[in-house]
């Protein structure tokens, strides 16, 4: 039996590729992988940024230090970064997250400390701080409140942000193996049967889960962020 290029049925669901694969397998396995890159680079960008946002926030001592560091990695494009760091290292999950997670931290540093900015000089911090409370203590108990709502809408934004990039990046040719299915790789591959009608849902199906993946997390992303902020608790 001829399965190369099957339209959806019954029977394969997403229809099937060029050499016979079923889509709807092809698609929820490379869904897997691209949400298994999202979640790494957005894990790593949380602690790097959080850790480096606190720190440049609360420590005047090192604050130009953090403040040139990221003035210099900001004009680095993260396009040429990105580019370089597939090139240079073998294709493969690692490199993508290695590759996303260089620069990708930078936003999250710069949000935290304008949190930490705003609160930190506020009565109870001073108050804490001469009574000699360490300042990791004085974090977790009067900063992290006001920071979660922060952390939790870029970690839901990273996880869209990487997947999108992946995709960029495979449209280049440095993205992952074609044995790797991924979001990416679907996609990309699509693009070539865009114009035959027959053919266009090998494009649709993987772009409209993409598309379900990037709302879905900026959708639940900013409801976290509501629920976690305590302003939003004051009555």
């Amino acid at each position: 039996m001829q399965l190369r290029n099957l339209p959806p049925s019954k029977e394969f669901i997403m229809g099937t590729n060029s050499i016979g694969q079923d889509m709807w397998s092809r698609t929820w396995s490379g869904t897997r992988t691209s949400l298994l890159v999202g979640f790494a680079v957005a894990c790593i960008d949380a602690t790097l940024g959080v850790v480096m946002g606190i720190v440049w926030g609360f420590s005047r001592k090192v604050e130009w230090i953090f403040t040139e560091l990221y003035n210099v990695f900001d004009n680095i494009p993260q396009t040429l970064v990105l580019i370089l760091v597939s090139y240079v290292l073998r294709p493969s999950v690692p490199t993508i997250i290695l590759a996303l997670s260089v620069t990708g931290w930078l936003m999250t540093a710069r949000f935290v400390r304008n949190q930490v900015v705003i609160i930190r000089d506020r009565d109870y911090n001073l108050a804490s701080k001469c009574l000699g409370t360490t300042l990791w203590r004085i974090v977790a108990h009067n900063l992290a409140p006001f920071l979660v709502s922060v952390i939790t809408l870029r970690m839901a934004m990273a996880i869209p942000v990487a997947i999108s990039d992946e995709v960029f990046v495979t449209y280049i040719g440095l993205g992952l193996p074609l044995n790797i299915p991924s979001l990416g790789n679907l996609v990309i591959s699509g693009i070539d049967k865009i114009l035959e009608p027959t053919l266009r849902y090998q494009m649709i199906f993987p772009a409209v889960i993409l598309c379900i993946v990037t709302v879905s997390f900026y959708v639940v992303g900013n409801a976290f962020a509501d629920a976690s902020d305590p302003r939003n608790h004051i009555y």
